[in-house]
C-alpha cells in the first residue's frame, strides 16, 4: 500500500491512509505526533521500506512497485521499456555478478530509494528533513552465549536448528541447550563432490540428515523474476536450502547466519605482545609470499592490511608507469575475463561510485553494525528464519566484548572467534568443520555449471541480454564454461551472471 504524508504552507500534516503501518519485524518505525510524522529504520529486520521525497510531501510503501510513476529513468540507466519497467544502470548489473552489493539505499526507480540503517525521515511544518545517524544498541553484559539463549528463548517453542557442522552452527546448537531447549539438528547433505566428513555430534541433541538436489537449488530457470532487483543465487541458494529443509521438519528454522561474522576481529585489532615473531607465520602474510621481515609484517598490521601491492626492494622507482597494468583487486575478488571495453569501464564507473557510498555509510554504522548490515544485504535470505545475530542484545553483547577476548596469535596461528569456540569446546564437541561459509556455495556453482555446461552455452549462443547490451562477449562466457572444472574461481560469477541475464528477459 502507497502511504502518502504532506505538511501544507500552514504547517499542518496529513497522512493518507492516516494510520501508518511499517512492515512487520523490519526495523521500522513509523510515528505520528506533535511535531509531525517521522519515518526511520533503527533495527536490521527482515523486510524492506521504500520512499520518495517531494516538496512538502513524503511516500513510502514496503512494495516499491507502489512507488513507480513508469517515467523513463536517471541519466545512466536503462532505457524503461513499454511496460514501465525500470532497470539498473548496466555498471550495477555487472557489479552484481562480481559479487559487490548496490548501495545500501539504491533502487532503480526515479527519486526512490530504499530506507537504509540508521536513516529517518521527518515530516513537518519546515517541509521533509533526511538525516542519519548510528543506531544505539543496548548496553548488556559480555555474555555472547547468555544472549544467544535468551534470543532463542523468544522464539517460537518448536524448531529446528540448520546445521551446517561448523562453528557457528554448533554455537548456536550449544546455545539452545543453555536456553534449556533441545530442537533437532537439520544437516542437508548436498551431494557434492570430495570427500564430506560427518558433521560433529552435538551431545545432547539428535541430527537428522535431509538429502536436498543441489542442482535445483541453482537452477537458474527458477530464479526470481520479480522485484527491482535480480535475485542472486548467493541470497536464493540458502533461501531454498531453508525451504526444502523446512518442507521436510515442518517448523521453523533457526541460523546461524553472520553469527561468526560478527564475534569475531580482525588481525590487525589484535595485541601482539611479546611474540611479534609469529605474525610471520600467520597464514594472511603468505597471499603474496613471504615477508622478509617482522618490521614489514608489523607495518602492514599498523596500516589495517594484511598484504602489499608495492614492487619489490629491487624494483627501481619509475618500475611502473603511470598507465601501466591496474594494481590487483581486492582480496576474494577476481574480475570474470568476460567483459567488453564498454563493460569494464561500465563496471569501473559504479563500482568507485558504489564503494564510496558504502564506505559513508560503514563508518556512520561502525563495524559491528555495519558487517551486520552489509552481511544481510550481501547474503542472508529474508524468509522468516530465526536470526539470533540481529538480535539487538546480541549485538550489544558482542560489541561490550574487547578485540582481545574475540581473537588472539597463538602458537603462530591468528584463533578468532574465540568466545565461541571456547563455548563449544566446554561442550565437548570435536570435529567442526573447517570450511568457510561460502565454501559450499562456490563448490555447488562449480558442480552446477559442469554438469549443465552444455545446454547453458546452447542457451547463451542463442540468446543473451546481457551480450545485446555491449557489455559481455558470449565467446569468452561459453569458453570458459566449457574448461569446466578447472576455472571454478569463476564458477559463481558466472553462475550470477546466468541469474541475471535471465532476469533482464523476465
Amino acid at each position: 500500500m502507497l502511504n502518502v504524508v504532506t505538511a501544507d504552507g500552514h504547517g499542518v500534516v496529513r497522512c493518507v491512509p492516516p494510520r501508518q503501518t511499517p512492515p512487520a519485524a523490519a526495523g521500522v518505525t513509523a510515528v505520528m505526533g506533535p511535531g509531525g510524522f517521522t519515518l526511520g529504520r533503527e533495527g536490521l529486520g527482515q523486510g524492506d521500506v521504500y520512499y520518495r521525497v517531494g516538496l512538502g510531501r513524503l511516500e513510502w510503501s514496503e512494495d516499491p512497485a507502489d512507488l513507480a510513476d513508469g517515467s523513463a529513468g536517471p541519466d545512466g540507466c536503462l532505457p524503461a521499456p513499454a511496460s514501465g519497467r525500470h532497470l539498473p544502470e548496466p555498471g550495477t548489473l555487472l557489479a552484481l555478478i562480481h559479487g559487490l552489493a548496490p548501495p545500501p539505499d539504491a533502487t532503480p526507480l526515479p527519486g526512490v530509494r530504499r530506507l537504509a540503517l540508521g536513516t529517518t525521515v521527518h515530516v513537518g511544518p519546515e517541509g521533509v528533513v533526511v538525516s542519519r545517524r548510528r543506531p544505539t544498541l543496548p548496553d548488556g553484559p559480555a555474555d555472547l552465549l547468555g544472549s544467544v539463549a535468551d534470543a532463542l528463548s523468544a522464539a517460537p517453542d518448536d524448531y529446528a536448528i540448520v546445521y551446517g557442522g561448523g562453528l557457528s552452527s554448533a554455537f548456536l546448537a550449544v546455545a539452545a541447550l543453555a536456553a534449556g531447549h533441545r530442537p533437532r539438528l537439520l544437516h542437508a547433505v548436498l551431494g557434492l563432490p570430495g570427500h564430506r566428513p560427518a558433521p560433529a555430534v552435538v551431545p545432547g541433541l539428535a541430527l537428522s540428515r535431509i538429502p536436498v538436489d543441489v542442482f535445483d537449488l541453482l537452477d537458474h530457470h527458477r530464479s526470481p523474476l520479480g522485484g527491482p532487483m535480480p535475485t542472486l543465487p548467493d541470497v536464493e541458494f540458502p533461501r531454498r536450502l531453508a525451504a526444502a529443509l523446512t518442507s521436510v521438519a515442518g517448523r521453523t528454522l533457526a541460523s546461524a547466519a553472520l553469527l561468526e561474522d560478527l564475534a569475531g576481529t580482525r588481525l590487525p585489532d589484535v595485541g601482539r605482545g611479546p611474540r611479534d615473531w609469529r605474525l610471520l607465520t600467520c597464514e594472511p602474510f603468505h597471499l603474496s609470499g613471504v615477508l622478509p621481515s617482522l618490521r614489514e609484517a608489523a607495518d602492514l598490521l599498523e596500516q589495517g592490511v594484511v598484504r602489499s601491492d608495492r614492487p619489490g626492494p629491487s624494483a627501481p622507482d619509475d618500475a611502473q608507469a603511470p598507465d601501466g597494468p591496474p594494481p590487483p583487486p581486492p582480496l576474494g575478488r577476481r574480475d570474470l575475463p568476460v567483459l567488453t571495453p564498454r563493460g569494464r569501464v561500465a563496471l569501473q564507473t559504479v563500482q568507485q561510485a558504489s564503494l564510496s557510498v558504502w564506505k559513508d555509510h560503514l563508518d556512520l554504522l561502525g563495524p559491528l553494525l555495519g558487517r551486520a548490515d552489509a552481511g544481510l544485504a550481501e547474503r542472508v535470505p529474508r524468509d522468516g528464519t530465526i536470526l539470533p545475530a540481529l538480535d539487538p542484545a546480541v549485538l550489544g553483547a558482542v560489541q561490550a566484548l574487547p578485540p582481545k577476548q574475540l581473537g588472539r596469535i597463538s602458537r603462530g596461528l591468528f584463533r578468532d572467534n574465540r568466545p565461541m569456540a571456547a563455548a563449544v569446546a566446554r561442550h565437548r564437541v570435536r570435529g567442526l568443520r573447517r570450511a568457510s561459509s561460502s565454501f559450499d556455495l562456490r563448490l555447488a556453482a562449480a558442480a552446477y555449471l559442469h554438469s549443465a555446461s552444455a545446454k547453458i552455452v546452447i542457451e547463451l549462443e542463442r540468446e543473451s541480454a546481457l551480450a545485446d547490451m555491449g557489455l559481455i562477449d558470449v565467446g569468452a562466457v561459453t569458453g570458459l564454461l566449457k574448461e569446466g572444472p578447472g576455472r571454478a574461481d569463476h564458477a559463481l560469477p558466472l553462475l550470477r551472471l546466468l541469474w541475471i541475464d535471465r532476469w533482464l528477459k523476465g
